[in-house]
């Protein structure tokens, strides 16, 4: 069964982080009603393996699914990642939206000079392959570079993100892109 119009958004992260696309998606769409699920019990899933990010993906489906939303926001890279279809396929029509395509046609269509982007996130989204993927789909001659980045999770988490800490740990992961012409740098990890 459709649900109704006046249904609810579900939205969905690892921890904390999809916040930011809540923000973003009540800015937009004021009169929408929004469930959000943080998992903050098993954050972060950027190192864990992809067989237990789509088991707790598809529990949180689940539970969205349940509440009867009219709609499916993935705000997790990680889960986007590895888990995309599994969910378009659990729920059975209803739009399912994520974070790493709206990231990938952001960049891939905005105007390139180098045909580079960068893509920085946690090991599972990067070692999917999942931007290289999605950006080739739009603009074949588009290169990527990504780098792994597993502290920004709980440096985030624990609300360490304008400190000297988090700073010098950008530093350090950024160093690799220095050389590097890039159009855009895409931070793969809301």
């Amino acid at each position: 069964m459709k649900p109704s119009e006046s249904a609810p958004i579900g939205i969905f992260d690892s921890g904390i982080g999809g916040m930011t696309v809540v923000k973003s998606v009540m800015k937009a769409l004021p009169g929408e009603d929004i469930i959000y699920f943080g998992d903050t019990a098993r954050v972060p899933y950027g190192t864990k393996s992809m067989d237990t990010v789509r088991e707790y993906a598809l529990q949180i489906t689940d539970f969205l699914l349940k509440k009867k939303v009219k709609m499916i926001l993935i705000a997790c890279n990680t889960v986007a990642a590895s888990a995309r279809q599994e969910i378009i396929s659990k729920a059975n029509g209803i739009p399912v939206l994520d974070v790493v395509l709206a990231g990938a046609k952001i960049a891939a269509e905005s105007e390139l000079k180098y045909n580079l982007v960068g893509v920085i996130g946690t090991l599972a989204t990067v070692g999917s392959g999942a931007y290289e993927q999605a950006i080739a789909n739009i603009n074949s001659n588009i290169s990527v570079f990504s780098k792994a980045c597993p502290l920004l999770v709980p440096l985030a988490e624990e609300g360490w993100t304008d400190n000297d800490v988090a700073k010098r740990t950008v530093e350090i992961y950024l160093e690799d892109f220095k050389q590097k012409p890039l159009d855009s740098l895409i931070l793969g990890c809301t």
